[in-house]
Order: C-alpha cells, then structure tokens, then sequence
C-alpha cells in the first residue's frame, strides 16, 4: 500500500487490505488515504463511479469538485450514505464519509 512506485499498484494492495476484517487493517487503509493523494483520489475515484452507477470520468468530476453537483447533491449524499455502512470495504466507508463531509452544505439546497 505505500511502498508500491506506482499509485494503481497502491490503490489495489489498499483495497485488497481494505476488505480483510480487523481495526488494524481499517487503521492502516485509513492512513494510506489521508496522507497519498494518489490513492485517495483512484479510491474515491472508483468507489464514486461504483456507488453513484457514473463512469469514470463523471466519478473523477465529482471527487474533485463536489460542488459543481449541487442539483444532484441529495441524491450522492443517499447513495454515499449507505456505501458509509459497508462492513465489507473500510476504504469505501472512508470515502464514503469524505463525500458525505463535502456534500452535507449542499443538501437541502438542491
């Protein structure tokens, strides 16, 4: 998860430790995407596209700029909001929580 050259081979040994049970390993995932932007964003890249049903490139959109979908704001917010409950995936329950932190001014305005 941090020792890998590239941030693809990062991402996927984070989401392989992400899915074993146990707080160490949810400890450690959440440390790898706090502090590795790279990861963070292909994490939350790919949780996006998957939770939300958008491509990539719309799921990369959203990560950057939140803001930008406000309209749509209380509809992410749902979806993340049940992603933030998966006891399978602690990167997803991560990203989740972010998403919802960046979404929570917009809902209700849309």
């Amino acid at each position: 998860m941090q020792d890998e050259a590239t941030p693809v081979l990062r991402v996927n040994a984070a989401g392989i430790v992400a899915k074993l049970p146990g707080y160490d390993h949810a400890s450690r995932v959440a440390q790898v995407l706090t502090h590795d932007a790279e990861v963070r964003h292909l994490y939350m890249t790919a949780v996006t596209s998957r939770v939300c049903a958008v491509d990539w490139t719309t799921a990369g959109r959203i990560v950057t700029n939140p803001g930008a979908y406000q309209p749509r704001a209380q509809f992410l917010a749902s979806r993340f909001a049940h992603e933030s409950t998966n006891a399978r995936d602690t990167g997803a329950r991560w990203c989740s929580s972010v998403m919802l932190r960046e979404l929570s001014p917009m809902i209700g305005w849309s």
